[in-house]
């Protein structure tokens, strides 16, 4: 039985991104990779090289989306664009009935984030078909629970995490908040979640630092956050998470890039998050014939609105 056929939007290393990533764990999961999009014919070309080089796969590029998905039959559309440049392709994929791996954060630079979520993922999920957010640090949890045994049997009091975004100001927060707020979803999951009570260390786009707190309410249960980013470009990028002050240290080994998660006595071998949740996409894509589609919409939507409110408090100047 072949493997899923997904196309790929967005395919190159350009700055953060990690299509050459995504295809790898793509077909380390089974699926077939036969093509991608690009904005120009240079990047085109240099990311089916690229391509070609690092994972083997040799797609055909093409440099209109209509285009691409009129002549390619596809299953499943991967969009690892910027993010302002999501919701074009997330509607494009809802109009030929696609299953839909994107990246995060799910729409972008658009008037009322919540309310493009939502209309995308209705449209997407009303083909039946399966929605991811790459939102990886989920996959993370089995690795803190056995670096700290018990620690995520029940939702925390008080949760901390320290990201390295290569970007500053505002979009920071929609580079690196989507983090943090996927794993306080899986830890304290409510269908009412929201953030109260949101604050800044800083609104100054050119610092390098800033501290964002906020009080995560999830039905009866009420988390204290604290989310320290620091802008970087040096990789890899340092990252922690932190759950009642007991702490998890991402660690990347500079000799196979093996990941691990340490604290001040012990380490455990981390599996790359990335690679997990493109083998649960894969996954699922494969089962959605035979039964109910897992998909994650609800979940991106509440995400997005919880995003939205963050991004308000910090263009209001002050708390919400």
């Amino acid at each position: 039985m072949t493997g899923p056929r997904v196309g790929v939007v967005g395919a190159r290393r350009a700055r953060q991104g990690l299509g050459p990533f995504v295809v790898r764990d793509l077909r380390a999961a089974g699926a077939e990779v036969p093509c991608i999009l690009a904005t120009r014919a240079e990047t085109r070309d240099a990311a089916v090289r690229a391509l070609a080089t690092h994972t083997g796969v040799e797609p055909r590029g093409y440099l209109d989306l209509d285009e691409m998905l009129a002549r390619e039959s596809l299953d499943a559309l991967a969009i690892l664009s910027p993010a302002p440049c999501h919701a074009e392709p997330l509607a494009a994929a809802a109009r030929a009935r696609l299953h839909v791996l994107c990246e995060k954060p799910f729409v972008w630079g658009v008037p009322d984030l919540a309310a493009r979520t939502r209309a995308l993922v209705e449209a997407i999920e009303a083909n039946g078909r399966v929605l991811f957010e790459n939102c990886q640090w989920p996959y993370a949890l089995p690795a803190f629970a056995r670096l700290h045994p018990g620690a995520c049997d029940t939702p925390p009091r008080r949760f901390e995490m320290e990201l390295q975004p290569a970007s500053r100001g505002l979009q920071s927060l929609a580079d690196a908040m989507p983090h943090p707020l996927s794993l306080l979803q899986a830890l304290a999951p409510s269908r009412e979640a929201r953030v109260e009570d949101v604050w800044f260390s800083t609104r100054d786009a050119q610092r390098l630092q800033q501290t964002v707190r906020f009080r995560y309410c999830a039905g009866q249960r009420t988390v204290e956050v604290e989310v320290q980013l620091a802008s970087t470009q040096v990789t890899p990028r340092r990252a922690s998470l932190a759950l009642d002050g007991r702490r998890a240290r991402r660690v990347v080994s500079p000799e196979d890039y093996r990941l691990s998660f340490a604290d001040a006595n012990h380490t455990v071998p981390l599996d790359d998050p990335l690679t997990r949740l493109v083998a649960d996409f894969v996954a699922a894509v494969r089962e959605a014939p035979q039964q109910r589609p897992r998909t994650r919409g609800q979940e991106i939507v509440q995400r997005m609105q919880l995003l939205a409110d963050i991004v308000d408090a910090y263009a209001d100047g002050g708390t919400q």
